[in-house]
């Protein structure tokens, strides 16, 4: 599975403070990296690069520029989670359909071709930006070959 982030702060210390699409919340210490990717000490010395950190177009990696990137899955496996939000509707309806899509290796329009949903309504939904209906739940879950299952679970304490 994909972690994918949602949003990225710039802490002080060299820290970040990543969110990611299932609502985990993790801060990673690029300073580790300094001793191995001598590019890093650039953010070091030049506190407004590194504040200027923004997420990867998909949500898969955050990067400074051209040359400072780090992937999304070594801030999920190095960074130390420090909280986790509530995930909207829309949030989690966006992260089981990307994990469903990947796990069939189909792309958008790949998907948009199976159901004749445009692609641009994929990627809307895909970045919780859209309300989908339950019959276009149906019509992604019938181009995947997969079953949509609603359930309600008690509310976590």
């Amino acid at each position: 599975m994909y972690h994918k982030i949602k949003s990225i702060k710039a802490l002080d210390n060299l820290k970040l403070l990543a969110v990611f699409q299932d609502g985990t919340e993790k801060e990673y210490n690029v300073r580790a990296l300094d001793a191995m990717f001598p590019q890093f000490k650039e953010l070091e010395t030049n506190p407004d690069l590194f504040a200027q950190v923004q997420v990867d177009v998909g949500g898969y990696g955050v990067s400074w520029n051209d040359a400072l990137d780090l992937s999304a899955e070594e801030i999920w496996e190095c960074g130390l989670t420090v909280g986790k939000k509530e995930v909207k509707l829309a949030d989690m309806v966006a992260e089981r359909l990307i994990s469903a899509r990947d796990s069939r290796g189909m792309t958008q329009c790949c998907l948009a071709e199976e159901t004749g949903i445009y692609q641009a309504d994929i990627s809307k939904i895909e970045r919780g930006l859209a309300n989908p209906s339950l019959l276009t739940l149906q019509r992604l879950a019938d181009g995947m070959d997969m079953e949509v299952v609603i359930e309600f679970v008690p509310k976590r304490k």
